[in-house]
């Protein structure tokens, strides 16, 4: 038997390995990472071994105290921040304004002590997903946007 290979096959197969990508980070940070899901049950986040998830739907801490709050937004269907929005925000980065995503970490606030606070939205099942991380500013910049980078829908 003979396998013909084109350059539109190969281009596919290179689209699914590229689609499967995010599921597949997802699901090994899951191994050993928990899993925070919503009150609704349909978005899900996940945070290191080291954080305390609460009784409460959505919630967890960190090592630090500070807590960690994923909800479902039935009502509002994603879409990038427009330039209005993003100046209304207490930006101090702003790592992605996407179509699949909107991430950004605001200043320090005036809190002691200071806190910095992660927020992340994406696309859910019939809404967005939305994530407040609230760290101190010793926290792990790389570890902060790990856990926000697997904000999604629940699986």
């Amino acid at each position: 038997m003979k396998v013909q290979i084109t350059h539109q096959s190969s281009l596919r197969v290179i689209a699914c390995l590229a689609a499967a990508l995010p599921v597949a980070q997802a699901a090994h940070a899951q191994s050993t990472w928990s899993v925070i899901k919503d009150k609704a049950g349909v978005c899900q986040i996940s945070v290191p071994p080291n954080w305390t998830r609460f009784s409460v739907p959505g919630m967890a801490n960190s090592p630090d105290h500070t807590t960690l709050q994923i909800l479902s937004n039935s009502g509002h269907h994603f879409r990038q921040f427009g330039s209005e929005t993003l100046s209304l925000l207490n930006i101090g980065t702003l790592f992605e304004n996407s179509a699949k995503r909107v991430f950004y970490v605001t200043k320090p606030n005036g809190s002691v002590p200071p806190l910095i606070t992660y927020h992340v939205e994406v696309p859910g099942h019939q809404g967005s997903c939305v994530a407040q991380i609230p760290l101190s500013p010793q926290y792990s910049e790389a570890e902060a946007k790990r856990i926000a980078l697997s904000l999604g829908p629940a699986l």
